[in-house]
This record gives structure tokens, C-alpha cells and sequence, in this order.
């Protein structure tokens, strides 16, 4: 996986996710000027009062992602983040009153217990803080599936104009949280301190970054 990559490489686990975020807007902006999209992008304040939730939990929900992913081994990554079936089952009922089907539930109990096998009874060495930020990014993205839902009528049902204002406000929020977390340094490295490319030809932090962010964002 390459956001593994770049997160095995920096400690700037943030600051990766808000350069993925600005790609996913320019790239926005470009195909809204060559007139690509059905619909053209716009930036109302009104619209973005009414996506502050939505936004939240995005950056929230992502950002417990990378981190997760920097904490754990890539093969592990989908076993840390195994609770997002049944975490989405509870959310759906308090939030629809939607009762699941016998089938749902029986599918559920397979995924928590796999997960409680893999975290504990595996026997392989694994991170509990990755553990932890996968079971709370697990609780964020199934509460950000009920969101959603509200927020396409912010929008008038444009999932293009939900996806275009989600990451451009979530960039907007992510930057400032990236220094305060004190990631200055890390992102400091990234430019500063090491050679884009080895001497030996390999790829250096920056390169690595740069690569990283543009395919896992395009």
C-alpha cells in the first residue's frame, strides 16, 4: 500500500493525509475549469455551516486512519479497522431505527469475532495503540455513513458537490491541527533535511512523499 510507504518514512502522518486532501481539490478545480463535471463547483458559507459535522468527522475518521496505518503492519490494517460492520449495524439503529435482518447480524458476529482472534488469540505481534485508533476510526467512518446521509441534502443530493466542499474544508481545518500536534519538525525534514533522491539512486523522504501523496490521491 503506498500510503504504508510514505507513513513507514515520515513522522508527519498528517501532514500526508492534508497533502492528499489539497491534490483531491486542485485536481477539483482543474476538471471544473476544463468543464468535466456535470455539475461546477461552488463555495456557498451557508452550505459549509451545514457540513461542520460532516467535515469534523472527516478529518477525525482519516486521521485515526493514517495513524492506525502507520501503528500496524499493512496486513493487519483491515483486521485493526474490523469493527466498522458492527459499529455501522448500532449506529443505523439508533440513528434509522433500522433493525437488521438475521443475515446481517450473523455476518456481524463473524467480523467482531474474527477481530477479537486477530487483535488477541493470533498469536502475531501487534500495536494496541493501532489497535486502538482502528477500532475509534472503525466508530468515526460508521457515524460518518449516517452523516452523510443529512449532509446530501445540504447540498441538494450532489454527492460531486459533498465530496468537493467535504475535502476542501477538511484541508482547510487539517493544516493548523497538523502544528499543533507538533508535526512542524517532521514536515520540516520532509523538504529540508533529507535529499530528494539517494546517492545511490533510491528515493529520499521527499521523493518518497511526493509519489506517495500523488498516487494515493489521483
Amino acid at each position: 500500500m503506498a500510503n504504508k510507504w510514505v507513513l513507514n518514512v515520515t513522522s508527519a502522518p498528517l501532514f500526508f493525509l492534508w497533502t492528499q486532501l489539497v491534490i483531491a481539490v486542485v485536481l477539483f478545480g482543474v476538471s471544473d475549469a476544463l468543464r468535466l463535471l456535470p455539475d461546477r463547483l461552488t463555495f456557498d458559507p451557508k452550505v459549509c455551516k451545514g457540513l461542520v459535522s460532516m467535515v469534523a468527522l472527516n478529518v477525525i475518521g482519516l486521521s485515526f486512519s493514517n495513524y492506525t496505518l502507520k501503528y500496524v503492519d499493512a496486513s493487519f490494517y483491515q483486521v485493526a479497522r474490523g469493527l466498522v460492520l458492527p459499529f455501522t449495524i448500532v449506529t443505523s439503529f439508533f440513528a434509522f431505527r433500522s433493525i437488521p435482518s438475521l443475515q446481517i447480524l450473523v455476518a456481524c458476529s463473524v467480523v467482531t469475532i474474527g477481530f477479537f482472534i486477530g487483535v488477541f488469540l493470533d498469536g502475531t505481534s501487534v500495536s494496541m495503540l493501532g489497535v486502538f485508533f482502528g477500532v475509534v476510526s472503525s466508530g468515526i467512518t460508521a457515524l460518518h455513513s449516517v452523516v452523510i446521509k443529512e449532509s446530501l441534502k445540504v447540498v441538494e443530493g450532489s454527492a460531486l458537490l459533498l465530496s468537493w466542499y467535504t475535502n476542501l474544508l477538511s484541508a482547510v481545518v487539517l493544516f493548523p491541527i497538523c502544528l499543533l500536534v507538533g508535526e512542524g519538525p517532521g514536515i520540516a525534514e520532509i523538504f529540508f533535511v533529507e535529499e530528494a533522491l539517494h546517492a545511490d539512486g533510491s528515493m529520499g523522504l521527499l521523493a518518497t512523499f511526493l509519489w506517495g501523496s500523488l498516487i494515493t490521491a489521483s
